[in-house]
This record gives C-alpha cells, structure tokens and sequence, in this order.
C-alpha cells in the first residue's frame, strides 16, 4: 500500500473514532448520566493527583478505576484500551527509553555493540513515568467518550472560563474535521486520476503539494464559516444551550471524588 494510500485510511480511521465516541456520549451508562460539570471538575482533580503519585501500586490502582468505569459506561473495553495506547508508546518512548540507560543505578543488562547499560532504576522510572502517561490519559478518554462536546462547551462556559478560550476551543475542534475531510476528499480525487502507483519519493512530493493545498483551502473556507457566523448574530460569545443541574448522582460522583483524593493520599503514605 502506497504512502497516499496509507495517509487516506489514518484519516478516515481518525474520522470514525470520533463517530464512535459520540455514539457512547449518546449511549445509556453510569458516567452519560452525569453532569459535564462534575465530570469536567473530578476529571482535573483525578488528573491532578495522578500526576502527584510516585508509588507504583498506587499508579495500578487509580488505572484500573478508568477501566471498570469505561465498563459501567457501556463502553468496550478492548476499544478503550487501545485509544489509550495507541500514541502513548510513540510520544512517552522519546522520553522514558533514555532514562533507562541515563539514570544511574544497578546494572540489569547490557545492549549488543553500542555498549549501553540498562539500571534498574532507569527501568523503574520509565515504567513509572509510562504507567502515570497511561492512567492521566484513561481519564481524559473516559471523558471525552462519555461526554458530548456541545456539553463540554456549556460546561465550561458555566464554569466561568473565559470566552475567548471557549471559542478558540471549539473552533480548534471543528476545524480538524474540516481539514480532515478536505484532506481525504483530496486524496482520493488524486488517487482516481492515477494510472499506476507511485514511488516513495514521488508519494511524498504529492503529499506535500496536497497538504499544501488542503491548508489553503482550509483557510479559505475558514473565513468564509465566519463571516457567515458574523451574519447570523455571533458576537464573540458561546451560548449556552443545555439546561445543566447538578442531580443526587452529580454529588455522589463529587464524594467519590474526594474519597479517591483520600484513596491517593493513604496509598501515598502505605497506610492499609
């Protein structure tokens, strides 16, 4: 399979991942139930203290709490795993690999001609710092899986957060969309005008010249969205278009939050 090829069947795969989590947003389970608001607040907090956590174990087991909660929710657990690490080797390898043979420590083994040593605590670290990559990450899934994004704007225009950085935000997300369709709509009007295949050198110039093309499109019809969005009364403001209420299961996931604050900092301490 050619690089266009290859590039056309990422975008479309990115394109259904995002259908599919609307369609869990959409589903019936326990966190869709649940106020965005008090999602979007123990989704911080529960990031915030996985970040702080240095105990391996304790690591395991705030990881395993996304899991059983991506169950709850009617998701399935081999897709939700997968989301998880997916990119996570490519982006937490630059920094966790080297660390095996930076940190000083006790020798575990030894790479083949390049003479790199490889300590135990190198190991440890990286495990550690993926494993802590990993967790912060099942939790901002589960979050935008079970949340529809119409709601995570009202929750965070309810929350006070700037305007500004509402819109930015939205209209970041959608235009990936945008720039996602135009670049498969590309490729594939390219590949039907195609007699044979292409060699890799030739692939990447093609490449280029249409992802060249698709951002100055993009930026075309960006503007145009715009203005029309000027015309039809928008003002630099997101409205907020859901009736949010906090319900008794909002406060009781709020508890449990908090109790999973208390749960990190027992494991913390070693305290059964």
């Amino acid at each position: 399979m050619g690089f266009l090829e290859s590039t056309a069947r990422e975008v479309l795969e990115f394109t259904t991942e995002a259908v599919f989590s609307e369609r869990y947003a959409r589903a019936e389970g326990l966190l869709q139930g649940l106020d965005p608001r008090a999602k979007l607040i123990s989704l911080f907090t529960l990031v915030t203290v996985v970040v702080m956590l240095k105990s391996m174990g304790a690591l395991l087991v705030f990881y395993t709490i996304p899991l059983a909660l991506a169950v709850a929710s009617g998701i399935n657990p081999l897709a939700f795993v997968k989301r998880v690490w997916l990119f996570i080797p490519l982006f937490t390898g630059v920094i966790a690999l080297p660390s095996i043979f930076m940190i000083p420590g006790k020798e575990l083994f030894t790479v083949p001609l390049l003479g790199w040593s490889a300590t135990r605590e190198g190991v440890y670290w990286a495990t550690l710092f993926t494993l802590r990559v990993a967790t912060a990450v099942s939790y901002a899934i589960l979050f935008t899986m079970t949340t529809r994004w119409n709601d995570v704007v009202s929750a965070l225009s309810s929350l006070r957060v700037p305007g500004m950085v509402v819109t930015i935000t939205t209209l970041s997300y959608r235009y990936l969309f945008l720039l996602a369709k135009l670049l498969l709509d590309a490729m594939h009007a390219r590949r039907a005008r195609l007699a044979g295949d292409l060699g890799m050198v030739e692939s990447w110039k093609e490449a280029g010249k249409h992802i060249g093309a698709t951002f100055i499109k993009a930026n075309a019809l960006g503007e145009e969205v715009y203005y029309a969005m000027l015309s039809r009364g928008y003002d630099n403001e997101v409205v907020n278009q859901s009736d949010l209420h906090f319900s008794g299961a909002d406060y009781a996931a709020s508890a449990a939050t908090v109790l999973l604050v208390l749960l990190a900092f027992l494991l913390e301490r070693g305290l059964p």
